[in-house]
């Protein structure tokens, strides 16, 4: 318990009860104090639709991502990995980053409109991009026997990192692994050289047995909330058996891309306009034991003016999360939307 002597309160003592939590696979803490959410109302704002209203205008007159300029304005890749060039799969266009980070990196426009509310992401437009993203990667995979991992992306919204408003992807596949890719398969291997089973396996099993953070089973997928979360707000999904992003059915594309939707649509319920989520794959047989797809999810900042972005000293240098809502709690209303 921390005590205080509150300004606001004619200096009344004020008592915060601080709870401290572990990931259990990694080690990386969060911390939850009720009264953050009464920090978020007063110190951030609600998304302002007119400051919204005309950033999407005056970035839709010069968008590169807008239907008539894609041809003009986007690269290609050499026939020899994709012979097309772009590849097009409903409305999603993939093609390369022009300013790339990793060996393959690729951009996926999902959609001709350019700027959507999140209930916008249909499951459908959301698939199209993944059975894109998978296209790319067996191409990849066909031609570079080293690059082994897959990381697919989203930013939405400045206030996310991205560049663009224009709803769109940024899918990597490299020799080597981001930081939290790697740690989380070493870590992985590491519980499966202990206990000879899949960590997210045996997490999938304990959520649904306790019941308080696990949401729902999506085909092969399977949601949750996270004990001692990374981001605001987050939710995962994790497949039931499958490693590597090309072994995914068109089954499990659908039913992932149906989640996120639903996820995307209860963001936006909550107030939200802005998110980040990563897919994570290895190709197999590597780890193909000891790890599983993985899908994660966050709300970012809204947008208003002056806005204050929400990764500060303690998420960028300290590798910690402030909890705003509990996950017990943030399952709780998600098992509505899924169960709808």
């Amino acid at each position: 318990m921390v005590t205080i002597l509150n300004p606001f309160k004619d200096f009344k003592e004020d008592l915060h009860r601080v709870e401290v939590r572990r990931d259990p696979l990694l080690g990386d803490t969060s911390m939850y104090n009720r009264y953050m959410k009464e920090k978020v109302k007063f110190f951030f704002k609600d998304n302002d639709p007119a400051l919204i209203k005309e950033l999407v205008g005056k970035t839709a007159e010069t968008c590169l991502f807008c239907s008539d300029a894609i041809e003009k304005n986007t690269p290609m890749y050499p026939a020899d990995l994709v012979p097309e060039g772009r590849i097009r799969i409903g409305e999603a266009v993939l093609f390369p980053n022009l300013f790339p980070i990793a060996k393959y990196h690729a951009v996926i426009i999902l959609s001709k409109a350019h700027f959507l509310e999140l209930s916008g992401f249909s499951a459908e437009m959301i698939r199209c991009g993944l059975e894109a993203a998978r296209k790319f990667v067996k191409a990849v995979y066909a031609q570079d026997s080293s690059s082994l991992f897959v990381a697919v992306n989203a930013n939405y919204l400045f206030t996310a990192g991205a560049t663009f408003v224009h709803p769109h992807l940024q899918m990597m596949v490299s020799p080597v692994a981001c930081s939290y890719h790697e740690r989380l398969l070493k870590a992985g291997n590491v519980y499966y050289q202990e206990n000879k089973s899949c960590y997210h396996a045996d997490l999938v099993a304990e959520e649904s047995r306790i019941g308080l953070r696990y949401v729902a089973r999506e085909g092969g997928w399977h949601w949750l909330t996270v004990f001692s979360p990374m981001g605001v707000n987050e939710v995962i999904a994790v497949h039931e058996a499958e490693s590597d992003f090309i072994s995914l059915s068109e089954e499990d594309l659908g039913d992932l891309a149906r989640g996120i939707s639903r996820v995307l649509a209860f963001y936006e319920g909550l107030g939200h306009l802005s998110f980040n989520y990563s897919i994570l794959s290895v190709k197999r047989p590597l780890h193909e034991k000891s790890s599983r797809c993985l899908l994660k999810m966050v709300t970012r900042q809204n947008v208003y003016p002056n806005y204050r972005n929400d990764d500060y000293f303690l998420q960028k240098l300290l590798h910690s999360e402030v909890i705003i809502n509990l996950p017990e709690d943030l399952a709780s209303q998600l098992k509505v939307i899924f169960n709808a």
